[in-house]
């Protein structure tokens, strides 16, 4: 669960960001939870309309996502 959710927010924080992206199963979920690849490509401009969502996903559940941490030192 907690690997689908850091990888939900991931992929939302990207899209927010201007990439257009796809999230890829390796192999099946019953084998490993954790094999899931994102791919981002940049289409546009950043706009933020999932990352305060993300944020508050963040902190409801009590984790850090190192993208979002990134997102938010970076000049605009």
């Amino acid at each position: 669960m907690c690997a689908l959710l850091t990888d939900s927010i991931r992929a939302a924080a990207l899209e927010d960001m201007g990439y257009r992206t796809d999230m890829i199963e390796f192999v099946d979920m019953e084998h490993s939870p954790k094999n899931i690849m994102l791919r981002a490509r940049r289409v546009r401009p950043p706009r933020e309309r999932e990352l305060p969502a993300c944020r508050a996903l963040a902190e409801k559940y009590g984790f850090q996502q190192t993208l979002l941490t990134l997102i938010d030192q970076s000049p605009t």
